[in-house]
């Protein structure tokens, strides 16, 4: 099912729909350290759904490659780092499958270059694969996808937030080093969350009292016109009698 609950990104493409879930967005976020000197990899997880002919790629899990070699400008990927990030995605993300990756790389320009292109192609066929390149300083990133039999710029995607069990437990259990602990991103939400959630119902609550007050108000000015009336009626009769009385 297409998420409800989404916040868009740039333009999207009408033929390519990429949905990253929040938990991945942060933790790729994070696996980027301003001052770091070495690249840092991620394989993204998740399912890709073909609709007529539109594409939804889902990516609800990303895990950190053990290794992302940097020989001047040239990027370099191991097998067996592929073959760690594969065991990995089984024990954590029981129905998914490794469909991109991820690259933050200090000290070249922040743009798509030939090594990136082979490394690409190297795992994935020539019409599969979302690749993610994120700058480690500024933090912008740039989402890739293969179109005309090259890996091409897509103009968009979405961030959607669901629950994602899968995506915690691994952050939890991984325990790298990306600037705070996965544990603490994890209740850092959940605090976000129960702040957002205790807002809503201050709101609720004073829009409640905000509505009590003024039927109390109401009532009250009710009561006030219905004794000034009938303190008139008494008067208008008081005054009538003593009319009638001198006029006798």
């Amino acid at each position: 099912k297409i998420p409800k609950n989404v916040r868009q990104i740039g333009n999207v493409s009408d033929s390519l729909k990429i949905y990253v879930e929040d938990y991945v967005d942060t933790y790729l976020n994070q696996l980027c350290e301003k001052d770091a000197e070495d690249p840092v990899g991620a394989f993204l997880i998740g399912e890709i759904v073909k609709e007529d002919e539109l594409e939804y790629q889902y990516i609800y899990g990303a895990v950190q490659m053990n290794e992302l070699s940097k020989d001047g400008d040239d990027i370099t990927v191991s097998e067996e780092t592929w073959k760690d990030a594969c065991e990995t995605c089984k024990a954590f993300f029981d129905k998914g499958e490794i469909i991109g990756w991820f690259a933050a790389i200090p000290g070249i320009p922040f743009a798509i270059n030939s090594s990136l292109k082979r490394v690409h192609h190297g795992l994935f066929s020539k019409t599969t694969g979302i690749f993610i390149m994120k700058d480690p300083v500024c933090k912008e990133d740039m989402y890739f996808a293969p179109k005309f039999n090259d890996l091409m710029q897509t103009n968009g995607h979405y961030i959607y937030y669901e629950k994602n069990p899968s995506m915690q437990n691994y952050m939890i259990s991984s325990r790298k080093t990306i600037g705070v602990t996965p544990s603490e991103v994890v209740a850092d939400r959940a605090a976000k969350s129960f702040r957002n959630l205790v807002q809503t119902k201050m709101v609720q609550q004073e829009k409640k009292q905000i509505n009590k007050f003024a039927y109390s108000a109401g009532v009250l000015l009710a009561l006030v016109i219905l004794i000034i009336g009938v303190t008139t009626i008494n008067n208008y009769d008081r005054m009538r009698s003593v009319q009638e009385a001198m006029e006798a």
